[in-house]
């Protein structure tokens, strides 16, 4: 048992991989920049954007960690990875929609996610290969 938490713990950190190429990519397609890895600046002043992009990854963490305790079959986690990661983006977009614009309502926050969808599979890839990479070691 413990051996299989601390392995749903070590698949959860690819929810931060995928948090953060997502913002990255977020932040190209938004402004209309070449893709980089920086994060982009979060307006308030005390604020640091990695510390706040770690922050916000945690209840996808904490999700995909509580309900991959409980499931034993592949793509079910692979399922419970996406959906995970789908919070984790909505999380992401509601702290970096600033950087983006002065204000945004909820309406537009989930205007933002659904518009960059595409950018958001995109950055799956990695954080699933991960995922199933790690699965392969518990077999």
């Amino acid at each position: 048992m413990i051996r299989l938490f601390c392995l749903r713990l070590l698949q959860s950190l690819g929810l931060v991989l995928v948090a953060y190429l997502f913002v990255c990519l977020l932040t190209a397609g938004m402004s209309g920049e070449p893709f980089s890895l920086k994060l982009p600046d979060i307006s308030q002043p005390d604020g640091n954007s990695a510390v706040d992009l770690l922050l916000f990854s945690l209840p996808g963490q904490l999700l995909l960690l509580l309900a991959g305790c409980f499931i034993h079959r592949q793509r079910l986690l692979a399922l419970a990875f996406v959906l995970s990661a789908a919070l984790t983006a909505w999380l992401q977009c509601l702290i970096f929609a600033d950087a983006f614009g002065n204000t945004w309502s909820t309406a537009e926050i989930v205007g933002l996610l659904v518009f960059n969808l595409h950018w958001l599979v995109v950055a799956l890839v990695p954080g699933l290969a991960w995922l199933i990479g790690l699965e392969r070691l518990r077999r």
